[in-house]
């Protein structure tokens, strides 16, 4: 949940004021309120209670998980004046780092960056005194984005920091750092969240601003995201600009996605074999303008929640097959898939249902045909070859 004094912030009078902002007001202030990433953030917090920190991390992992978020809370912990937990998330060394105007807190894309000449400027200014008296901290952000000639400046700085000082790089890419780079860092990897991690977040924020949203309705936005909280969070701000309730239908919508119940429909129409009514369904889809391709891939993902409603005994859509051939229709679609690298139309899509259709049926015996009779001419041992 989010803290009781940004959800009176996020709320005002039952509508977000600022939805460009939502991502901010949502930003964890602690350890504590990151989800899903409790493997990192526990021995974060741990280290910072026993004053055990060092001088370089590394955090890797999927886009969109919690990385800079992190960094930025170590940051703040080791500029916190709180005596209790940190980082208390309302000490002034806390509101500074969180608003990006902490003097002692640094942040720099690598991306842009990159070079010799930039990390020479960072192993210049990394010697200077703090200006609060207490840890600067460098977070060096998409950290693989470093020339190799760049990582080996840093390399120096990395072996013998001066007091009091951090470096924590963030990446996504982790396996593009020079080893002598990251054997100098302690390594945390972030984890994808899990779909219900997410909309469960996405429900706090949506009570926090006073909108009604349907369960289903933030569960395909969780799914959506592919374990990514920040794509969650900003397909929830498009969907709370118009300020009303938020339904499948509007999610369905804004990610450009065939609606659910025509893709049970051919679902259903392939499951049993209806041939004239899968091409009719693909063929009213394509025509409201969906392509072939994203027909095609979204199809084999209603399959394969039908399978795995049939595993889990979750869910409501069923189809009349039984597992194995869920499983031989799902692999004969992905097989498909290729087909819409050279022709993404009409046609590659009706030959992939035919494909799809006639993977459900029996194999048909193989024809015997009789042999001739062999005669074996009578020997005559007289006769010329």
């Amino acid at each position: 949940m989010l803290p009781p004094e940004r959800q009176g912030a996020a709320a005002a009078g039952g509508r977000i004021q600022d939805v460009t902002a939502i991502s901010q007001r949502s930003r964890p202030v602690t350890f504590g309120e990151v989800i899903g990433q409790d493997h990192v953030t526990g021995i974060l917090a741990a280290a910072v209670r026993q004053d055990r920190l060092g001088h370089a991390y590394l955090f890797s992992g999927p886009r969109g998980v919690g990385k800079t978020t992190s960094a930025r809370l170590l940051a703040m912990a080791v500029s916190c004046s709180d005596d209790g937990d940190r980082p208390c998330g309302h000490c002034e060394g806390c509101r500074l780092v969180a608003a990006g105007s902490h003097p002692d807190v640094i942040e720099l894309d690598a991306a842009s960056n990159n070079s010799v000449e930039d990390i020479r400027d960072l192993r210049e200014k990394v010697g200077l005194a703090s200006m609060r008296g207490g840890h600067r901290v460098w977070i060096l952000d998409e950290a693989h984005m470093l020339s190799r000639a760049a990582a080996n400046a840093l390399l120096k700085t990395l072996e013998e920091p001066p007091p009091r000082l951090m470096f924590i790089l963030a990446t996504t890419e982790p396996e593009k750092l020079p080893p002598t780079v990251l054997s100098r860092c302690q390594h945390y990897r972030f984890r994808r969240l899990s779909d219900t991690e997410i909309q469960g977040k996405l429900e706090a924020i949506c009570a926090a601003a006073g909108i009604a949203a349907e369960p289903e309705a933030l569960a395909l936005v969780a799914r959506s995201a592919e374990g990514a909280m920040r794509d969650a969070e900003s397909l929830l701000e498009r969907l709370l600009a118009p300020g009303a309730r938020i339904t499948r239908e509007q999610v369905t919508a804004a990610l450009g996605l065939p609606p659910a119940e025509r893709l049970q429909e051919l679902a259903s129409a392939v499951a049993s074999g209806d041939m004239d009514g899968a091409t009719r369904t693909a063929t009213e889809l394509y025509h409201d303008g969906f392509a072939p391709r994203s027909l095609a891939e979204r199809l084999n993902v209603t399959l394969r929640d039908a399978l795995m409603n049939s595993l889990t005994g979750d869910g409501t859509f069923r189809l009349k097959l039984d597992q194995e051939q869920l499983m031989r229709l799902i692999e004969c679609l992905d097989d498909q898939q290729e087909r819409f690298v050279r022709r993404d139309d009409l046609f590659s899509l009706e030959v992939t249902l035919i494909r799809a259709i006639n993977s459900l049926r029996p194999p048909a015996p193989a024809a015997t045909v009789a042999e001739p009779a062999r005669t074996i001419p009578d020997f005559d041992p007289l006769a010329r070859p």
